[in-house]
Formats: C-alpha cells, structure tokens, sequence
C-alpha cells in the first residue's frame, strides 16, 4: 500500500520560522564555557587610563550643538563594578567580564542629554556633533579602553583576524537584552553596559564606539520616520550587493547592522530597505567589512529557501486532496474499464511519489534555514555547514 509522508507542521513552522532570522528577540545565551580563567580576573588599578580633569570646551554656534562633556564623580557610589556577558560566538560561548570604571558611570548619568528645542533634529552638523559626543568624550575613552580589554585578549589568545574579530564584537552587542522601557534620549555606552541593557540607538551608539575603537569604519544609522537606529559598518563594495548600501556625505559606504538582536550584517527588516536614511559617520578607523560575498550567499540561500515553502506547502495541500479524491474513487467509485482504473491508480502512485519527495525536500529547506536563522553569530561555520548540505541542488 502506498502512503504518503506528511511534512510535520508545514504550516506553522513556515509562520513561525518567518521572524527568526532578520531581528531576533534580544538576550545572552551560553554557559560561559571555553573561557580563559584571565577574563575573569578584575583590571589592575594601575592599568585604567587616567580620569580626565577637565570638561571639553563648549562648542560654538557655527560647529553646532553638542552634549556637556562628562565630569566624572569624584566620590561615586562604586568605584568599580563588574559585569559579566554570556556571548556565544562561532564554536565557544564566552564569559565576558567587564570593568565599569564607577566615576565615569556615574558623571555620565548626571549629563543632560536632552535635545535643545531651538535645534532642529534633522540637521546633519547638529546630529553628528550630538551623536558624536557619545563616543568621543574624553571619558569615553576610558570606558572603550576598559571594554576593549576582555576581547583583545580573545583575539589573541583564539588567533581571530580582523573580520573575526569584527564577527565578535557585533554579536557581543547583539546578545545585550533589548530593553524595551529605555529613556527617550540614549544613554551614554558605559550605562548599557553597567546596566546590562539598552535600546535601538543605545546599542547601535555602544557598538559604533566600540568598533570606533577597535580602528573599523563606522557610521550611525538613522531612520527618523521609523523611530529607529542601526549601525553602518563601512564596506569595500565589488559588483552588486543584495542588500542596501548605505552613503555618507562624502560618498563612504556602508552595510546596515541591527543592534537589538542576533543578525546578519547587512540585514534588516522593512521598511529600512527603503526608509530616509541619516547617515552619520563616527570615528576615524580604516578597516572595513569585506566578507561581502559570505553574507550575501548565506542570505541568498535562506531567501530562495523562504520564497519557495509557500509554493512548496501549497502543492502539497493541492496533491493531498487530489490523492484523497483519487483513493476514494479507487476504492468506491464504478469504472467501465480496467484501462481508466489502470490509469487512476498510476496518476494515484505518481502524486503520492511526487508529494514524498517534496517532504523530504521541503524538511530539508526547513532544517537549513532553522540552522542559518540560529546560527548568525558564526557566519564562516553557517557558510560552510550550506555547503556541506547541497541545498543549492535542490530542483522542485
């Protein structure tokens, strides 16, 4: 008897497989196994860059608005405070440990960081000095030196190159828990981290620093009409890339991040794919992100697997019912000739064949895309592991 194979949750797992990928919910994940004991040990005093004494000066109509530089406390109510960070990166989930320089969290909590009324929002010298003030101040400084410690460790210690590297930092911002109840205007990155969360521009202002920093090519992305803000990463663009390229000004580009969640760089969620976009770039560093050509097979290959479930679960509900009415008439119905029932039950047999193979293809596309979905913070392995699996073959 000939039967036919059903494809478990065909249609639910297409809704539901449908939200994983481009922005997942914010959080940490992991164990903190595979971490070196050393990122565990607190900073040494001596090692902490000195507190600036001074404010920066105030800035001059014709350079725009900017924040009060940060004063940092000179009796804060802790002069150090530890946060620790499960981040799970490629094979390994980390423990990262970082060092909040009390002083500087708490003179960055006392800035008043509200938008002057005057002002308006929309102009490009205005946002940048606003925005730029974030990562630059002097006490920022600080708190990027701090930062940067427990990763040039990992860099070293696990040979990391720099897209590497970059891959680690993004995904460590990424697994910050998105907070929802987040003030309307952004605190500084030292107070995501000492507060374990943030917001859309929050992250997006703690990644750019941090990779500001690192020497990478950096932009703030932002979507007044959405309410939203990304990270650009500056990109060295050959042929024609499958996502939006992001231009500054003066005609850099750059590739959209999204900050609140585990993703792709370079991908989003519309409408950012065609919303009005300020693009502000930050910071002097050079190096740029160049495994354009992964990122966009990886996406590539998840986009073709999403555009055809739809088909491929409609086909099947379409040869389910006519192997149904078939079955019927085979058992009960009154046929004049061996021949037309002859034929009825080999048309019979090919649907039940064709609905079989279509399973066992459609569960494949689902088991590659789940694991390209769960899988953005190790992009070479998700590169590699679509090779390995032929998908690209398949024929429907």
């Amino acid at each position: 008897m000939n039967t036919i194979k059903k494809a478990t949750g065909v249609l639910a797992g297409v809704a539901a497989l449908a939200l994983i990928l481009l922005i997942a919910a914010g959080g940490c994940v992991g164990s903190g196994k595979g971490v070196s004991p050393d990122l565990q040990v607190p900073v040494d005093e001596e090692e902490q860059t000195p507190l600036p004494t001074e404010s920066l000066p105030t800035p001059t109509p014709e350079e725009g608005y900017a924040l009060p530089a940060i004063v940092p406390a000179t009796a804060p109510v802790q002069k150090t405070m530890t946060r620790a960070f499960p981040t799970q990166f490629e094979k390994k989930t980390y423990t990262i440990e970082i060092d909040v320089n009390g002083s500087v969290y708490d003179g960055a909590r006392n800035v008043d960081r509200r938008w002057p009324v005057s002002v308006s929002w929309g102009d490009p010298t205005v946002m940048t000095a606003y925005y730029r003030r974030y990562i630059e101040d002097p006490a920022m400084g600080i708190f990027f030196d701090d930062l940067a410690r427990p990763f040039r460790y990992i860099k070293a210690a696990d040979g990391l190159n720099d897209e590497e590297y970059l891959e680690l930092l993004i995904t460590f911002v990424q697994q910050i828990p998105y907070d929802a109840d987040a003030p309307s205007e952004p605190r500084y990155p030292v107070e995501v981290i000492g507060n374990m969360k943030g917001d859309c521009d929050e992250k997006s202002l703690l990644l750019l620093g941090l990779l500001a920093h690192e020497g990478y090519d950096t932009a703030l992305l932002l979507f007044p009409g959405e309410h939203h803000a990304a990270t650009g990463i500056g990109i060295t663009v050959n042929g024609n890339p499958s996502f939006r390229v992001f231009e500054s000004p003066d005609r850099e580009k750059y590739f959209y991040i999204e900050s609140t969640g585990p993703t792709y760089i370079g991908r989003y969620t519309e409408p950012f794919g065609s919303a009005k976009a300020f693009v502000v770039p930050l910071g002097n560093g050079t190096k740029r992100f160049d495994r354009v050509n992964y990122v966009t097979r990886i996406t590539g290959v998840y986009q073709k697997i999403d555009d055809r479930l739809p088909y491929m679960s409609a086909r099947m509900e379409e040869w389910r019912d006519e192997i149904e009415d078939l079955k019927e008439s085979l058992t009960h119905g009154t046929y004049e000739t061996r021949d037309e029932w002859d034929r009825d039950h080999q048309r019979y047999t090919d649907l039940i064949r064709q609905h079989n193979d279509y399973v066992q293809k459609f569960n494949r596309y689902i088991e590659v895309r789940t694991y390209i979905a769960d899988h953005s913070y190790d992009m070479a392995g998700v590169y590699r592991y679509i090779q390995n699996s032929n998908v690209e073959d398949i024929r429907i």
